[in-house]
């Protein structure tokens, strides 16, 4: 695509970058204008960035930002609420039952969280796919995720099939689990997809101990 252009003499992908970031070398008739046509005319959506902001953006993203609460400000809204639902919808019922709680905690979390990432499928599957070891590989698995916790979140709630949905949310947590620990480890200034891109979440140990906890959960009620 962007070889059979005369007038780009290089180019090169950070496909690691969330940005899917091209950067380009162009010969003294070139224009950006012409590169943003080539990718329309391939199907792509292309904005141009000035040099100076690219190399600014590329210095900070190597600088994993310091932890800080607000910075998780949404993250933890939304699983309050989660918990907050749980426990009131327990409340109603005439006995208490921890598995109950917990299959409800998990099946509102699976169906708040996919909303966030629905709301641009396109953008999570490009940020999911910098760090998930599956959607890495697979496009179309990156882009049905959302849906796929959609379905855990209904099966949870409605307390169908619950062994299956279980061992998916084990599984799937845990591979994506390995994803996460590797960026952590790696210190990738990344973000993370939990909440979609409707928010800058940074990924960190909060992520890890996001996917922890879901894992632990899902395996102890595979038992109880």
């Amino acid at each position: 695509m962007l070889d059979s252009e005369p007038t780009i003499t290089h180019w090169e992908a950070d496909l690691d970058d969330p940005r899917k970031l091209v950067r380009t070398t162009l010969t003294d008739d070139g224009s950006t204008s012409c590169v943003v046509s080539v990718f329309h005319e391939a199907g792509f959506d292309a904005v141009p960035i000035d040099n100076d902001d690219a190399v600014a953006d590329i210095n900070t993203s190597n600088d994993k930002p310091a932890f800080t609460l607000s910075t998780y400000k949404p993250l933890f809204l939304v699983v309050t609420y989660v918990i907050g639902g749980a426990l009131l919808f327990e409340a109603r019922q005439d006995t208490w039952e921890w598995t109950r709680v917990m299959s409800n905690f998990m099946g509102f979390f699976f169906i708040g969280f996919a909303f966030f990432k629905l709301l641009n499928i396109e953008k999570f599957a490009d940020a999911f796919s910098t760090y998930d070891v599956i959607a890495k590989r697979s496009r179309a698995y990156a882009l049905s995720y959302p849906w796929i916790e959609v379905g855990l979140g209904l099966l949870f709630v409605t307390q169908i099939w619950l062994f299956a949905a279980n061992l998916v949310t084990a599984v799937i947590m845990s591979v994506g689990l390995v994803g996460v620990i590797a960026a952590v480890r790696k210190k990738q200034a990344i973000q993370c997809a939990c909440l979609g891109t409707a928010f800058n979440l940074p990924m960190s140990t909060v992520t890890i101990i996001e996917n922890g906890v879901m894992i632990v959960m899902a395996v102890g009620m595979l038992f109880a």
